[in-house]
């Protein structure tokens, strides 16, 4: 065999093991996972898990087909900004820091999932949206909102973590229920849609793990002004 076609044959293995191993971003940050769940989760998926393309290919056998997102902006609001800082102002303070500067859009280095067609798979969600961290794979902001099916959902969250705190809304039929483990945050609030049927929104906020992007985000940002003054320095 001459060194071209061994050389071909070399190529041909290459492409044959980055097929089987993976040669995506998303598996060169895969870690192990954890074998249970930590705090609060969604299909299996705590605050200790860490995003892969494994992790994506099971959720959309169970929900369906995704639409992916590099890039993202977060916002943590829930209905109004003056319900949210009311109601929920360690949240807020969180959110305000996560898009400084004001007026101005901001992106974290995240993955975002989202799932629309999860009634296809006969479940009683409308709308999934997950964020994960690009640096660590952890969770940060889970958001799911659902119809009628909702309350065999929180009556099954009851039943997981115990009593939850509970609100009325003042200005609105409706009311908010919400756990907390540490600094993270269960929200589960339930109204009537424009036809009077009941919908529920479900959040889960893994404050720790968003607050370490933070500190990680803020880490680079020192270490890119450095690198542009040094380098402004040296120029002259």
């Amino acid at each position: 065999m001459d060194k071209h076609n061994s050389f071909m044959l070399l190529i041909v293995f290459f492409i044959l093991a980055c097929l089987c191993s993976g040669c995506s971003d998303e598996n060169a940050k895969t870690s192990p996972q954890p074998k249970v769940p930590q705090g609060f989760s969604f299909f299996d998926l705590g605050a200790n898990s860490h995003y892969s393309s494994a992790i994506r290919r099971k959720l959309g056998e169970k929900l369906g087909s995704d639409a992916i997102s590099q890039q993202n902006v977060i916002d943590l609001t829930i209905y109004t900004r003056s319900f949210f800082e009311k109601h929920f102002p360690d949240l807020f303070n969180l959110n305000h820091e996560l898009n400084l500067p004001e007026g101005q859009r901001v992106e974290h280095d995240t993955t975002k999932l989202m799932y629309r067609y999860a009634r296809l798979k006969e479940l009683p969600f409308k709308d999934i949206t997950l964020y994960f961290s690009n640096d660590t794979g952890n969770p940060l902001f889970f958001k799911i909102s659902a119809g009628p099916g909702g309350a065999a959902i929180l009556e099954t969250l009851k039943k997981k973590y115990g009593a939850p705190e509970q609100f009325q809304w003042e200005n609105k039929e409706g009311r908010t229920l919400f756990w907390k483990d540490g600094k993270d945050f269960f929200i589960v609030s339930s109204t009537l849609d424009r036809l009077g049927d009941p919908e529920y929104l479900f959040c889960i906020y893994y404050v720790k793990n968003l607050e370490e992007m933070l500190v990680v985000e803020k880490t680079k940002k020192l270490s890119e002004q450095k690198k542009i003054r040094e380098g402004g320095e040296s120029a002259f």
